[in-house]
């Protein structure tokens, strides 16, 4: 299986699982929320790739500030791994999901 996703499969993940997407001038950012409201992950994109695919390097990177290793943060944007599964990985880790 490949490690490199396209950034509108990426972006599309991101939102089905709850993350909160907005844009400014040169960046879409995507915030994770706990049901309390307080930010819990956070990462961004270029407006640029999501029309590109994103390859091993920044996903690595996309995977660190969301708390997950590069292989969980694949199969995140593949669907095997649900919102629920991501907040339990979240409180595992010691962030309150």
């Amino acid at each position: 299986m490949s490690s490199i996703r396209s950034g509108r499969n990426i972006d599309s993940a991101l939102r089905k699982k709850g993350f909160v997407r907005s844009a400014d001038s040169d960046h879409v950012v995507y915030r994770f929320f706990s049901t309390e409201k307080e930010l819990l992950a956070r990462t961004k994109m270029s407006h640029g790739m999501m029309g590109s695919s994103i390859s091993v390097p920044l996903i690595a990177v996309m995977a660190r500030q969301l708390h997950l290793t590069s292989k969980q943060f694949l199969d995140f944007v593949d669907c095997p791994m649900n919102e629920a599964e991501y907040r339990e990985i979240l409180l595992e880790s010691g962030n309150r999901g």
